[in-house]
């Protein structure tokens, strides 16, 4: 079966951002973590600002697996996740869907601004402008645009 989804992981300082596009199944929500566990922060905490704006969802058993790898990375060493996920729908669809419910570990967003201001709370300073997946949001937009604009037309 191929992975689906898109996905960027860099760690800034002690933040781990990770930045997910497109519809995603249980290959590749198993990817995503197994890239985690390679690049997470070791041997001090850490949080996670996971950017999910142009995530267009999952089937159910990726969403199912979600949250057995959220509590792992709870359990060594992520002290704070920050999820931007705009848009009511999607957000209670995810929560719903992984057991998700805001704490003072995990908060939702509907904005990179919003979700920095409450990293940097947690004692970790993150703003927008240490974002570094900007050029993959783009070329992701991009080719997100050109494929409606190539759609073959029905007859």
């Amino acid at each position: 079966m191929k992975i689906h989804g898109e996905w960027r992981i860099s760690v800034v300082g002690n933040v781990m951002v990770r930045t997910t596009a497109g519809s995603f199944n249980e290959r590749g929500t198993n990817a995503v973590f197994q890239e985690t566990l390679e690049k997470m922060p070791q041997g001090r905490p850490w949080v996670t600002l996971g950017d999910a704006r142009l995530w267009e969802m999952s089937n159910a058993a990726s969403l199912q697996a979600i949250p057995a790898m959220r509590d792992w990375l709870f359990e060594h060493g992520c002290v704070g996740l920050a999820i931007v996920l705009p848009g009511v729908i999607r957000s209670l669809i995810f929560q719903r869907e992984t057991g998700s419910t805001p704490n003072e570990l995990m908060q939702f967003f509907s904005t990179l601004e919003d979700a920095c201001e409450w990293l940097t709370s947690l004692g970790f300073p993150f703003t927008p402008a240490d974002y570094p997946h900007s050029e993959f949001v783009s070329q992701f937009l991009a080719k997100q645009t050109h494929d409606v604009l190539h759609f073959p037309a029905i007859k």
